[in-house]
Formats: structure tokens, sequence, C-alpha cells
């Protein structure tokens, strides 16, 4: 046999209604280092497998109660990665070729030598292990993809959802039941149950106890229950009918269990293996970081709407004439942008540099600011500047280094006759342009230092004649298409 095949690892089934048999062989495969138990027949030996899994089983073709053929036919059904050899005294071709279709990998004929017998194991375990290395070769891929995917998002809603949905592919469960606790300990942060139909989801969410189940999994890697241990834990589950295994496997972040992922069969003999428990771990590990970054990510989001907001008071309390500006800026920004259908994560984008667009203004004299009339070159030239102030202030800032870029270029024209820096056309990024349209109107439609607000109808034409010179033609339109819900729309 092979050198480096380490037989202590395998555990092989006997299956055989001749105890003499079963005896001999005991004693042979033990001697050459496999693990070894023995059945009496098929519906024994089921009761073996399900409770844990060998890697090989070597069976009778002809036993009382239930034969070598139905118990082939069994296992094939329990989706386990058992390879099965076939032993008959009566082998014509037709058995031996009926058996090799039904999934068993050889057969051998009694009487034989001990000699072809190893021979035929030791072929039937290499096979094995080249399948094994490459489902674990699949699988590991899989799983770092998915890791990958989920590691860097960091909605929850999202990264939870993808999870589980995982759980139930790769664990080959029928549900699974999923909860994390929030800051507090005390309350759900999230809680759900995916089922393979709503049937089964409806069950799970009736009979899982949720609390009882995170005192139990607290402290531990993980747990397995089968059968009768289900039973006996039945204030984790409140009817254990119909199922036959649960993988607990808990949610760790800083040192604390903080929730757990229970994956349930409901397909009679189908039981989950500590290899699957094991392969699972890998991604539960996973997306408990991910959770964390998700609820940091939250905290530092919080805290930038929290700056976001005070910068902006900070500019009104500056310019006078500015108050409510950035407000209004915001919104008629959003409603233009939702009416160009742009994605959440821009519009979320634009809300920040709505609100920021001339945070710039900080940096120039309150003597230009608030001037009782129009500017000289000299101060014009200065309030150019405040695009520029605005990026430099922000760019350093982590977190606000796209908003910097929109808001430095929120002054250019479409046609390249803006600044601070002369872009063309869609060389603009497009939230700037939104902001440009929008800035304008709000301008024109306020009272300033230097003049009184014009008629509304007369700064909607404004901006329509300079449609494709000043202002991007698409986002004129969209404006058009909204301008009456401007100033009543609620968009935050």
């Amino acid at each position: 046999m092979s050198g480096d095949l380490n037989r202590e690892e395998y555990t092989i089934l006997v299956v055989d209604d001749e105890i003499s048999v079963r005896e001999i062989l005991k004693d042979v495969l033990k001697t050459e280092g496999y693990q070894i138990k023995t059945a009496e027949d098929g519906i024994e030996a089921l009761h073996i497998i399900r409770r844990e899994p060998p890697d090989l089983v070597i069976t009778d073709m002809k036993m009382p109660r239930m034969g070598g053929m139905e118990l082939l036919y069994q296992i094939n059904g329990l989706r386990t990665k058992i390879t099965t050899i076939m032993m008959t005294g009566f082998a014509t071709v037709e058995t031996a070729v009926e058996s090799i279709k039904k999934g068993a990998y050889d057969y051998i004929m009694k009487p034989f030598q001990f000699t072809d017998l190893l021979r035929v194991i030791e072929h039937a375990i290499e096979k094995q292990e080249l399948i094994n290395e490459n489902l674990q070769l699949k699988e590991t891929m899989s799983l770092y993809e998915i890791s990958k995917a989920i590691s860097s998002n960091l909605n929850l809603d999202t990264v939870l959802s993808m999870f589980v949905d995982v759980l139930l592919k790769e664990g080959e469960a029928d549900a699974v039941g999923f909860c994390v606790l929030d800051a507090s300990m005390e309350e759900y942060k999230s809680k759900l149950v995916k089922a393979k139909d709503m049937g089964i989801s409806g069950k799970i969410e009736r009979i899982i106890d949720w609390k009882n189940i995170l005192k139990f999994i607290d402290g531990k890697e993980g747990s397995i229950l089968n059968g009768q241990e289900i039973k006996n834990h039945n204030n984790l589950i409140k009817d254990s009918s119909n199922i036959e295994s649960i993988i607990l496997l808990p949610i760790i972040i800083k040192e604390k269990t903080t929730g757990f992922a229970a994956l349930f069969s409901l397909t009679k003999g189908y039981i989950f293996t500590e290899g699957v428990r094991k392969t699972l771990t890998i991604l539960v590990n996973n997306v408990s970081v991910a959770i964390e970054n998700a609820g940091l990510y939250e905290d530092i989001v919080n805290i930038l709407e929290e700056t976001v907001k005070s910068f902006a008071k900070t500019l009104d309390a500056k310019d006078k004439y500015a108050s409510g500006h950035s407000e209004r800026v915001t919104r008629y920004s959003l409603v233009i942008a939702k009416a160009m259908n742009l994605p959440q994560v821009e519009i979320d984008r634009l809300a920040q540099a709505g609100l920021l667009h001339d945070i710039g203004k900080i940096g120039i004299s309150e003597l230009v600011l608030n001037k009782n009339g129009k500017l000289d070159k000299s101060e014009f030239n200065d309030m150019r500047l405040h695009p520029v102030i605005g990026r430099d202030i922000l760019a350093p800032i982590a977190g606000f280094k796209e908003i910097s870029e929109i808001v430095y270029y929120h002054h250019e024209h479409f046609n390249g006759n803006g600044y601070p820096t002369g872009l063309v056309g869609e060389n603009i990024p497009l939230l700037s342009r939104i902001i440009a349209v929008a800035d304008t109107y709000d301008a024109m439609t306020s009272t300033r230092a230097y003049r009184e607000k014009l008629d509304r109808m007369k700064a909607i034409m404004e901006i329509k004649e300079n449609s494709g010179t000043q202002f991007d033609p698409k986002v004129v339109a969209a404006f058009l298409k909204v301008v009456e819900q401007l100033d009543i729309a609620d968009v935050y």
C-alpha cells in the first residue's frame, strides 16, 4: 500500500450477516492500521452511518432485513462522501455492473485473498482523496470569494443576507436561522430565517429559542446535534420532530458571543459532519469581522454627518446671507439626482457635498461675504477661491476625499468658461454639475447683499437659456422636470 497513507485517519465499516466474516475482516484491517466498525446488516449500518459517517463501507450483497444494494441506495441518499465496496459470493457480470451503476466504487468476490481486498481499499481511498481534494479546493475558493465580497461590503443588511444564502448552499441545509445582538447585548440588531421553502421557514421561526441557543453556544467553537441529542436539548428547539441534524455556529465580536447561525437538516438521514462545521466556521469568522466593520462604518457615517452639519452651521454664522442656502441647495440637488435615477450611493455622497459646497467661504473675509453691493475685481477674485479653499479643508479629512472633489468643481461651466480649472463637459464630475444648477437656482431666488431675489419663473428661464453653456443639458432637463417639486420635496 501507499507509504504516505495514514491509515489511522480512515474509518471502515464492515457490514456482513456472518459474524466470522466480520471478525476476520476487523482483525485484518485493524492490523493494517485502519479504524474499524462492524454491523450485521444494512439497518444497523445505517444507524452507525447517520451517527458517525465512516470513510469507507465494505458490505455484503445479500443479508436479511436490508441487503447491500438497498444499503448502497440509502447511502447515496444521505449526501455523504462515503465510498462503498460490495462483497458477494454469487457475483455475476450483471450484479457487478448494477452495483457500480448505483454508485459502488468496486466489488470483490468471496472467497477473496486479503491482498486483493487491501488493494481495492487502497485504490478506493486514493480515488476518494483526489475527489476530496478537488472538492476542498472548490469549497475553499468559493468561500474565499464569498468572504472577500462580504468583507468589502459595509451594508449590514446586505452582508447578512449574503451570509445566510451561502450557509444554505455550502452547508446543504434545509433552513438557516441567524441573529446578532446590538451594542447593548440585550436587543437583536438582526434576526432572520431563510429556508428552501416558506413552509420550512415558518416552522423554524416558530420552534427556535433564540435566547437559549445564544446561552448554549456561548464559549463554544460550535456544536453539532443529531437525533436524540436534539430531543435532549428541548430548551433550544421547541419541537424537534422531523429535524435530523443541527449545526450551531457562534458569531464572536470583540471576544464576545454576540449572535449565532443555526443550520437545520430536515432531510431524512442527512446529518451535518464535523468537516462541514469546520468549513463553515471559516465563513462565520469572516462574517463576524464584516459585522464589526459594518458597525464601525455606521459609527463613522454618524460622525461624518454630524461633522457636515457642524461645518454648514459655521458657514451660516459667518455669512448672514447664506443662512439656509446649503440646505436648500442640497434639497434641490437630491430632487434632481433622483429624477436622473442616480444610484443611492451617489445620492448619499451628493447629500454631503451639497451641504459643504460653499465650505471654502470660511476662508473668505466676512467683509467680502456680507458686502452691501457688488464686489470689485479683487474681491471677486478672492470669492472665486472658495472652491479651492473648500477642497483644501476637506481633502485631508478621512471620509471627505471624494466630497472635496465635488466641492472643488461645482463652479465649472459646461463650456469650459468656469473656475477654478476650466474643465469642459463631462470631464466635470456629474455631482458637481448637479450642484451647479441647484446652487444657481437658489442664488437667483434668494435675497443677497447686493440685490433682491429674482422672480422664480425668470430664474427658471435663466437656467434654461444657459443649458449647454454654463450648465449640463441633461441636468437642466432633469431640473425642468422637477422644478415644481423643489420647494416642497422631502428628500432626506
